[in-house]
């Protein structure tokens, strides 16, 4: 299975990669302010050589910048964090936290009353996070390096919250409709997720600890749910579901497991386990039309 992205979460991605203004080495930190409207607050603090930019245009925004090299202390070395918040519309809240050398974060919000937090700690870490509509809640906790997370969000109360530990780890997260929520939590080295939720009420919990880990969600309806845990090395796990109220749920240890369900109906439940290391990894297929199947595979060694 390979990781898979929407041409649209695609876009988005690229767009707010290129929307962050370049930085150079100047010997100091650069912040720049534009705001359109009432009542709108911003609080950059920086330390080291830091870049900020903050756009914001409507009623009641906030924004919160922090960018440190050192906690507190301003270093030799230029940090050369980077931080660009854009926001329209009222009531919108944008907070940054970064401490290390060479983070990206983008926070593009229009709409109202929706909510991002970026806090990264380490080196060349990237966080991209779009949302619009209302009452959106992203949240990306990155430490180590070079780990990447790009959320998305169109339309009312989605959640996102991705938390990544070690090095070079992706995550997407694509969530469009009403109430759809996507956990993500990454440990280790060269892990990779992606989940896509399009309707309302779907829920998707990945956790991988390991190297090499791959997992693909997607759900399309209302009311599906999603559970992946990888703990080892080389797994690979792909859920798709079309339909309502169904449940997938895949566990894997070990080394080098295969796990695909596929699921186009209501109220379908699947289960799938594998386990055991370097004596061959565990396939498993499953095809599911219909309503209300129950499906249970466990592999072991």
């Amino acid at each position: 299975m390979k990781t898979q992205i929407t041409t649209i979460a695609a876009a988005v991605a690229i767009a707010m990669s290129t929307a962050a203004s370049a930085q150079f080495y100047t010997g100091g930190s650069d912040s720049t302010i534009y705001q359109e409207g009432q009542r709108n607050t911003n609080n950059v603090t920086q330390y080291g050589t830091q870049t900020s930019r903050v756009n914001q245009t409507g009623t009641y925004n906030t924004t919160n910048v922090n960018q440190d090299d050192v906690a507190g202390v301003a270093t030799i070395l230029p940090g050369l964090n980077n931080s660009a918040i854009d926001q329209v519309g009222d009531g919108n809240d944008a907070n940054v936290d970064q401490l290390g050398a060479k983070n990206h974060s983008v926070i593009y919000q229009v709409g109202r009353d929706n909510t991002a937090g970026v806090d990264q700690n380490g080196s060349a870490n990237s966080a991209d996070v779009y949302q619009q509509g209302a009452n959106n809640v992203a949240s990306v906790e990155q430490m180590g390096s070079f780990n990447k997370s790009v959320d998305s969000h169109i339309g009312d109360y989605n959640e996102s919250d991705v938390m990544q530990n070690g090095r070079l780890n992706d995550s997407y997260a694509y969530l469009e409709g009403r109430g759809n929520s996507a956990t993500v939590t990454q440990e280790g080295t060269l892990n990779k997720s992606v989940v896509e939720a399009t309707g309302a009420s779907n829920e998707a919990t990945i956790a991988q600890n390991g190297w090499g880990n791959d997992s693909y969600a997607y759900q399309e309806g209302n009311n599906n749910m999603a559970d992946v845990s990888q703990t080892g090395t080389y797994h690979e796990s792909t859920i798709l579901t079309t339909g309502s109220y169904n449940t997938a749920d895949v566990t894997q240890s070990g080394f080098n497991h295969d796990s695909y369900i596929y699921t186009s109906g209501a109220g379908n439940q699947h289960t799938v386990t594998q386990s055991g290391s370097f004596l061959g990894g565990h396939t498993s297929s499953i095809t599911t039309l219909g309503s209300n199947n129950v499906n249970v595979v466990a592999q072991g060694h």
